[in-house]
């Protein structure tokens, strides 16, 4: 369900910008209201259909264009299109909400937006969705044929709460905390090798560790852990050599 990595990955940013787009300002209103509780989230502009879209991408340059699938006044896989057209490598990450399985959703992922989120998703799921596709990451949840047994399921979140999951990264080593951070930003082993300075062999290491150590299954859920927790947005001094006696 998910692939390692969506292609280019992003860089670095304090802040993930990001355009709503529905054709209800109540909804925009409801969403906003989620994100703007996420401090490494900025909600920069809305629009309400697929030409003010284009307009306001072109004027804020978002990261993230949140748009709702199913929305009524919103031809969702022709703005797509237009933006993949209009920006090649440069287009944003397009994640969509949707209700279920929706033949526009996978029209939509077709024409190149980066995921779909399920529109009964919790707020941390929706904000863990924004992050992963600012990331470079692919976020799928119900966008299969239907919901018998060969259905796709909502991407994976843990049941606990983002406190208890923040006191298991008490176990991390600092170096572990840096790696996890660079996860979260979408950066390669051999990325984090050259920003930490230290071989690829150690980064896979450190992955491993910590994902032993906060009982994660793979990187996705590590970066999910990450952004979940606001872990990935803490302060990190993360660039120059390692320091002495840090593992």
């Amino acid at each position: 369900m998910f692939p390692r990595s969506a292609g280019k990955e992003r860089p670095i940013t304090a802040h993930v910008r990001v355009l709503l787009v529905d054709d209800r300002a109540i909804t925009r209103t409801g969403i906003r209201a989620v994100l703007d509780r996420d401090g490494a989230i900025e909600v920069v502009g809305e629009a309400s259909d697929a030409v003010e879209a284009e307009r306001e991408v072109l004027r804020l340059g978002p990261g993230v264009v949140l748009a709702d699938a199913q929305s009524p006044g919103l031809d969702v896989v022709g703005m797509v299109a237009a933006l993949a057209a209009g920006h090649g490598d440069t287009m944003p990450a397009v994640l969509l909400t949707s209700q279920g399985a929706d033949a526009t959703a996978r029209e939509a992922l077709r024409a190149g937006a980066r995921g779909v989120v399920l529109s009964s998703a919790t707020p941390e799921q929706l904000v863990s969705a924004v992050h992963m596709v600012s990331a470079g990451y692919a976020v799928y949840a119900a966008v299969g044929p239907g919901h018998g047994a060969g259905a796709e399921r909502p991407w994976p979140v843990t049941g606990s709460r983002p406190d208890a999951d923040r006191a298991r990264a008490g176990l991390l080593t600092r170096r572990e905390h840096e790696v996890l951070q660079l996860l979260a930003h979408g950066l390669s082993n051999a990325e984090m090798s050259a920003e930490l300075v230290v071989s690829e062999s150690t980064v896979k290491s450190h992955v491993q560790n910590l994902l032993d150590k906060l009982n994660l299954r793979n990187r996705v859920h590590a970066v999910i852990y990450a952004h979940r927790t606001g872990l990935a947005s803490a302060a990190c001094a993360c660039s120059g050599p390692p320091v002495a006696g840090v593992r």
